[in-house]
């Protein structure tokens, strides 16, 4: 299989992945696995959520459960809407994302 970098990235990540599973298929389909799948697939979009800046809502309220138990967390739309507002604040004419 081919990897070089294609001009959209997300084609080698699907190709990664596709290799993946299809490797380990046996492995899958068994329902005794699922549970570990399904802890697997969060902490992969934990992981793609923190490269792109965004902090996990679940670790968030966690933190307020130990640190600030009189406080009410946000939901999740609302913290989700504040991290983006933290990392990309808007001044004068720059819109929330730079780029």
């Amino acid at each position: 299989m081919n990897l070089k970098v294609a001009q959209n990235g997300r084609a080698v990540i699907v190709k990664i992945i596709k290799m993946t599973i299809m490797s380990q298929k046996d492995l899958l389909l068994s329902p005794k696995n699922w549970s570990r799948i399904a802890t697997l697939f969060k902490r992969l979009q934990q992981s793609f959520r923190l490269m792109v800046g965004v902090p996990d809502y679940e670790t968030y309220l966690e933190h307020m459960r130990k640190h600030h138990p009189d406080l009410e967390p946000m939901d999740a739309k609302t913290f989700y809407r504040h991290c983006v507002d933290s990392r990309y604040p808007s001044s004068g004419n720059l819109k929330k994302c730079p780029c």
